[in-house]
């Protein structure tokens, strides 16, 4: 008899101290959580069975964010919401869970992400480095280093970067971003603050919160 699989995809959030965790140590947070459930979940076969499950677009460390997704597979119908109580109950704290679902959009699909920036400076200095910010997206190129697997590269970042919004707050300067994201080209928001960098100082603080993840047509990720 042939073994049911059912893919599931849980989406939710990580905020506050749990930005602080890596992405491998995110895996081994969210196994152990998927252990202390009663779930029926699918192992993979062979000499060392262990829990399917892919996050399709790993968060960077330092970053929270309020809808990230794994993907995992049951071997038995369930009841999406009764899935979503079991691993609320389990998970500790800093994540939550958004919703689960069956998945929609395979990983590959993932073509952007949006980010809210903030920056911290003195009051005196705000105005300027929104006026800063602007201009860097007024140029034609934006050319960062960028390290791949086979070593660093010189690359514009322009064409796969846009500043939806700006603003100076009671903190220092706010922006919102859309960078491009998943498996073909993947530009970090950490990326873009190095190119800003360049032609201001280093913000007193910085606070990155992914809010989205989307498809080349911008739909978001499901």
């Amino acid at each position: 008899m042939q073994e049911v699989m059912i893919p599931v995809r849980l989406f939710f959030s990580k905020t506050g101290r749990a930005k602080y965790i890596s992405h491998l140590d995110t895996m081994r947070t969210f196994t152990r959580a998927f252990r202390r459930t009663s779930l029926p979940l699918w192992y993979t076969q062979g000499f060392n069975p262990h829990l399917y499950m892919t996050f399709p677009l790993p968060l960077a460390l330092g970053v929270e964010s309020l809808r990230e997704a794994v993907d995992f597979r049951l071997v038995q119908e369930m009841d999406f919401q009764r899935v979503a109580d079991e691993m609320a109950a389990v998970l500790p704290p800093g994540f939550g869970v958004v919703e689960v679902a069956p998945p929609v959009m395979p990983a590959s699909a993932i073509a952007w992400a949006e980010y809210e920036i903030r920056l911290a400076y003195p009051e005196q200095e705000r105005e300027a480095m929104l006026f800063a910010l602007e201009g860097l997206f007024d140029k034609p190129s934006i050319d960062v280093v960028k390290k791949t697997k086979k070593g660093e590269t010189l690359t514009d970042i322009r064409p796969h970067a846009a500043l939806l919004d700006c603003k100076v707050d009671e903190n220092g300067l706010w922006m919102r971003v859309r960078l491009a994201a998943g498996s073909t080209l993947n530009i970090s928001p950490q990326l873009l603050l190095e190119a800003f960098q360049k032609h201001t100082r280093p913000a007193d603080s910085v606070k990155i919160l992914r809010t989205a993840i989307l498809d080349a047509e911008r739909n978001p990720f499901a």
